[in-house]
């Protein structure tokens, strides 16, 4: 299970990493943006 966050608030949790980054890339948010998952992180900055 992947948990995904923008700045310190949770987004969701996710079953595989494309899921995770395809709700990021979908959101419409901006900011930076972690995934973390047993053995993994990911972070990632999207601008405004």
């Amino acid at each position: 299970m992947y948990i995904l966050f923008i700045g310190f608030r949770k987004l969701g949790e996710f079953p595989s990493i494309s899921q995770a980054k395809q709700f990021a890339r979908n959101s419409g948010l901006s900011g930076v943006f972690s995934l973390i998952g047993k053995d993994y992180r990911d972070s990632w900055y999207v601008p405004a």
